[in-house]
């Protein structure tokens, strides 16, 4: 279905933003009882997320604990570098098929390799190759079911309340993020990292099970109208290219992650490294971030992000990239500074990170969205993998501190470029027709 309209009168403007009331961010008609579909699907995602933050922190710690940067970094490419081959393929596999399923399998499929690894780490063979290996299976799965997820709640929410219901899904994480590493350190260090990993099981279990009473919306492509896996990762290229503005925009987000991820994968690092902490410093940094984030999440839910959300997305990276400076210059002492500091810095990524998403939602149609968010999510990942590459680079070798500075002052040259490029301001303008970059 065509979102952007061309209305020719104030008549059939007025009509048309009357019917828009009827549906769906993805302008499908809204389905009965939409309100208790989503609470049900993500009661069961609050489990899943805190299980997944848990084992996932605890497979970090364990690199963290080598006390490499090059190799905690590593963990990060091993996470991405998946996303960033699969994701178009991905894309194409979430349009052909009934979302609701592949999040289903790709919850089962990952229990599935954690149980794999937790026999493994029992009978002793533990390694960092094989903290390595399953970080990137369990990174094959969550591309499966983030972009899955991510494709189906327009087709549950009216437009209006998207951006709303986005910040509950990252309130979610943000809440997980709170209190999941602190399980994760805890398990490690008293039991062992087969105890970290095994909530994961029953987290995503319990997902999966409530996942069978819903009923998502049918999206997908019609039979008819699929090619080649390659040629509709084409196609999502040209729903790309053929919206105004998305292009700049999609470039823009992607040089920002090239200055964000070398910072954000070293962050237990500098905590251990540069101030001298714990695993309990470590946990409470990311209690923190967690903590800030979610109220955040709250603040932007009720707000609603107003109607100019790739301005918000503009300012909030400009104040993360000052902070980010700021965090790199501290002294060794300065470890409750830095505590601050990632709070306000937890804030600034509910808003540059949740508008985010409802932009791509809002300005893509449903029958495309999964292609257009594979290609997002692996253009995010091929920038991310360069930033990461250079800080596992440099990092052992100037300090991890030295890379706040340069994440810190790469973001705010792209928050000063994001200005020269007005096309981008037009995603914000759902009316105005589509014509040619």
């Amino acid at each position: 279905m065509q979102r952007d309209n061309e209305f020719n009168t104030p008549e059939d403007k007025q009509i048309s933003q009357q019917d828009s009331e009827e549906l769906t961010a993805a302008g499908t008609p809204i389905p009965q009882g939409w309100i208790k579909t989503v609470g049900i699907v993500f009661s069961g995602q609050i489990f899943s997320l805190l299980s997944s933050a848990a084992s996932g922190y605890a497979l970090i710690w364990y690199l963290t604990l080598t006390g490499s940067a090059m190799l905690l970094v590593l963990g990060t490419v091993f996470y991405m570098l998946p996303m960033a081959i699969l994701s178009p393929f991905v894309g194409s596999i979430v349009d052909r098929h009934n979302r609701k399923h592949i999040m289903i399998l790709a919850d089962l499929g990952i229990a599935a390799i954690t149980v794999l690894m937790i026999i493994l780490v029992v009978i002793g063979f533990i390694s960092v190759p094989l903290v390595l290996l399953m970080i990137t299976l369990r990174s094959i799965g969550q591309s499966f079911h983030y972009t899955a997820m991510s494709a189906a709640v327009p087709l549950l929410v009216p437009d209006k309340h998207l951006v709303r219901v986005s910040s509950v899904t990252s309130g979610l994480g943000a809440a997980s993020n709170i209190v999941g590493p602190a399980i994760g350190i805890a398990l490690f260090e008293v039991f062992g990292l087969q105890f970290a990993l095994s909530i994961d099981i029953v987290g995503a279990l319990i997902a999966c099970s409530v996942l069978f009473f819903v009923s998502i919306p049918e999206g997908q492509m019609k039979k008819e109208e699929r090619t080649h896996v390659l040629n509709e990762m084409k196609d999502g290229l040209i729903a790309i290219k053929e919206k105004v503005g998305m292009t700049p925009f999609f470039t823009l987000v992607s040089l920002a992650c090239v200055f964000f991820m070398p910072m954000a994968a070293l962050f237990p690092l500098m905590t251990v490294q540069h101030f001298g902490g714990e695993g309990f410093h470590a946990a409470l940094i990311e209690a923190i971030w967690g903590g800030c984030f979610l109220v955040g999440t709250v603040a932007l839910g009720i707000w609603g992000g107003g109607k100019r959300l790739t301005l918000l997305i503009r300012f909030s990276l400009g104040a993360c990239a000052i902070i980010v400076m700021i965090c790199g210059l501290l002294p060794p002492d300065g470890f409750w500074w830095f505590f601050g500091l990632t709070g306000l810095m937890a804030i600034t990524g509910v808003l540059f990170d949740t508008p985010l998403m409802a932009v791509v939602q809002k300005n893509i149609s449903p029958e495309k969205l999964g292609r257009v968010l594979s290609v997002f999510n692996s253009l995010l990942s091929i920038a991310s993998l360069i930033g990461l590459g250079l800080a596992g680079a440099v990092g052992d070798i100037t300090g991890v501190a030295l890379i706040f500075v340069i994440s810190g002052v790469g973001m705010f040259l792209v928050f000063i470029a994001a200005f020269f490029l007005p096309s981008v301001n037009k995603l914000d303008k759902l009316e105005v027709p589509e014509e040619e970059n």
